[in-house]
């Protein structure tokens, strides 16, 4: 009988921490809030986002820091753990990681072909025919 391969695991708290924060924060926050925040009403909108955050957001990340923790797998591994009813929603999670990482790199290639413009101002005398045209 062959025993399973050993599992990774975080080197220390504070890499766990970093990862965490980077995944919480996202590029969500940082590129598109500010102008959601605009378009939707400025400050009135930080109440009903905050008031989101912490009874959404926050409730549903520290579940699935706990699962995963509790029952030592991925996300539909942990599922299925609890009920083989439930591993869909498992993979339901991963998929959805699965779209959001093919958008940030969609977003990361949209900087750095943008930066590569910078550099060689491509644009020219005429930066509205070349961003618009």
């Amino acid at each position: 009988m062959s025993q399973a391969p050993a599992r990774v695991t975080w080197t220390g708290r504070s890499m766990f921490l970093f990862a965490a924060i980077g995944s919480a924060i996202g590029l969500g926050n940082i590129w598109r809030f500010p102008y959601i925040a605009y378009d939707n009403g400025g400050g009135a909108f930080l109440l009903p986002y905050v008031v989101a955050l912490i009874t959404a957001g926050v409730p549903v990340l520290v579940l699935d820091y706990v699962l995963g923790h509790r029952f030592r797998g991925a996300a539909p591994l942990v599922w299925r753990r609890i009920s083989r009813r439930t591993e869909s929603i498992g993979w339901v999670q991963t998929i959805i990681t699965y779209i959001i990482a093919v958008y940030y790199a969609v977003v990361l290639a949209w900087s750095a072909i943008y930066t590569w413009f910078s550099l060689k101002l491509a644009w020219g005398d005429d930066p509205e025919a070349f961003f618009l045209g």
